[in-house]
């Protein structure tokens, strides 16, 4: 009999997880990517209306259109939790090892990567006040981020509210799926 017909439901939950956590952790960064133009501009535009060069956020290294490892990096662990439920579902005992430790630490990220997004406008205007440049030190982070976040569509915190609690359930349960009996068993080298 094959892995497939002998899978338990607590296995196949888990694999279904495993690609909800995957699109969802995606989900921001796709945002990010389609509209990370417009934010830019609203940002810059923010800027300007504060009586500075809007160039001021590139010359700083402040981007508001996602790029490089914004990017990637999303992807790439999205593309990873996926591949791993599908690796569940076709009963590879290394894919129940490796989500043992992918979940936790993907839980841990969207964790931080929410408790960064909460003091964001702290950290940019640390960064704006420590910079050598007047123009810059005189900028407020708050009115700029205020600007680059309604450039995003209005239901961009309904999906990270979403967003979160996809990838908290998906993981939490995930891990308690694969430690069941069922799943330890249908793992199990004979």
């Amino acid at each position: 009999m094959s892995a497939k017909r002998n899978r338990p439901t607590a296995v196949t939950i888990a694999a279904v997880l495993h690609f909800a956590v995957s699109l969802a952790f995606a989900s921001i960064p796709l945002v990010g990517l389609v509209y990370g133009t417009d934010v830019q501009a609203a940002a810059e535009a923010e800027v300007a209306r504060q009586g500075q060069d809007p160039n001021l956020l590139a010359a700083n290294g402040l981007a508001f259109d996602e790029h490089g490892v914004a990017i990637w990096a999303p992807f790439a662990i999205a593309a990873a939790i996926a591949a791993l439920g599908a690796l569940l579902l076709a009963g590879k005992r290394i894919a129940r090892v490796l989500s043992f430790i992918a979940l936790p630490l993907v839980l841990a990220g969207n964790a931080l990567i929410m408790a960064s997004n909460a003091t964001a406008t702290e950290k940019v205007q640390a960064l704006f006040d420590a910079s050598g440049d007047a123009a810059v030190r005189s900028l407020d982070a708050a009115a700029i981020l205020d600007a680059a976040f309604a450039a995003y569509p209005d239901w961009l915190p309904v999906l990270e509210g979403i967003r979160f609690a996809v990838v908290a359930a998906g993981c939490v349960l995930g891990v308690i799926l694969l430690a069941l009996r069922p799943a330890r068993a249908h793992f199990h080298k004979p």
